[in-house]
């Protein structure tokens, strides 16, 4: 299951004749979407049929980013109680029922896209979306959701209960978001603030930096900052991870906050540096030695790498490349195999 899929898999789930035909409305509306049918359902051609719906579905929950159930309410929660897990890693789940009278998003309604999905089924079937989440009835913005649109990672996703209740009864929470990526969502219903000063006030933190920081203030990570490598060659991903978890925690960064990694061009096959880079699950660029060149005046330009490569600098000047010219953070971190260098970019898109 992927929550992020671009052609998320759907699974209807149907027990009797009456749900067949729900159930053939959906598939035939809906890309990439399965049909699981109990033995007397009278299935669609190409359905897959069960002995166990109990069974059946405890196999396949974690195989989809989204499940309707065509039958009664009760017995779809008594299906996936025991398999759920959070809001954060569930996949969605709408109910609807046989005579297509109601489309309710039962669970994982932001982040899962249940709300969405009803909404969905609703159009498909003529049934009435039942959408039951607290900010939507509200009509406040939901911020996990807008964080996971905006490709921000949340440190403590618990916080966003505390920030969603202050916008429901009206107070504005605190937003320390400087490269404005919340703004325009949120901008009337937060107070900006300059400084990540939050008292004991709920409030959003949007940024790269490791503040100590309130429970209730809701952590974000932007995709805000370049790393660059240097290294000897054979060097092992170990040895690369180290040197990043330790440069980060050094200068108080998270490793959250990581866009992309860069080097020379000519170290873009190291085996350990590709495997690193699969371990933040971030892209690795080479860039080669005439564009590193272009970066004039990095902070600690290098004799020796100048006499091997014949540029005054790798990690720096990758860094300042892959963060389009940003500001160093994290001057050259050297061990016996590595460099390091962090740049923040000035703006994000």
């Amino acid at each position: 299951m992927n929550q992020n899929n671009q052609n998320p898999a759907v699974a209807v789930w149907i027990v009797t004749p009456k749900g067949a035909g729900i159930a053939q409305r959906i598939a035939a509306s809906l890309e990439n979407v399965t049909v699981h049918a109990g033995k007397s359902a009278d299935g669609p051609e190409g359905a897959l049929f069960f002995d166990s719906l109990a069974g059946a579905v405890e196999k396949h929950f974690r195989s989809y980013d989204a499940h309707v159930f065509v039958m009664a309410t009760g017995i779809a929660v008594r299906m996936i109680a025991p398999l759920l897990d959070s809001k954060h890693v569930d996949p969605a789940v709408v109910t609807i029922d046989e005579s297509a009278g109601f489309a309710v998003s039962l669970v994982s309604g932001h982040l899962g896209g249940a709300n969405a999905w009803a909404k969905k089924i609703a159009d498909i079937t003529g049934a009435c979306p039942v959408i039951t989440t607290a900010t939507d009835r509200a009509g406040v913005p939901a911020v996990d959701l807008l964080a996971r649109q905006h490709g921000l990672h949340a440190d403590n996703p618990e916080a966003v209960r505390a920030v969603s209740m202050a916008m429901i009864s009206g107070q504005k929470p605190l937003r320390y978001d400087p490269y404005q990526t919340l703004g325009q969502e949120l901008g009337q219903w937060t107070q900006e603030i300059t400084t990540p000063g939050f008292g004991n006030q709920p409030g959003i933190y949007v940024y790269h930096h490791c503040p100590d920081l309130p429970e209730n203030v809701l952590v974000l990570r932007p995709a805000s900052l370049a790393v660059g490598v240097g290294l000897n060659s054979g060097t092992d991903a170990g040895q690369l991870c180290e040197a990043v978890y330790s440069a980060f925690a050094r200068h108080g960064l998270s490793v959250k906050s990581i866009r992309e990694f860069a080097t020379i061009c000519e170290k873009t096959h190291e085996p350990g540096l590709r495997e690193m880079a699969q371990h933040f699950a971030r892209p690795l660029t080479g860039y080669s030695r005439a564009r590193l060149a272009e970066i004039k005046n990095v902070p600690t330009p290098s004799e020796t790498v100048e006499k091997h490569m014949g540029i005054t600098s790798v990690c720096e000047a990758a860094a300042i490349k892959a963060a389009r010219s940003g500001q160093i953070l994290v001057p050259k971190q050297k061990t016996k195999n590595t460099t390091v260098a962090v740049a923040a970019l000035d703006f994000l898109s």
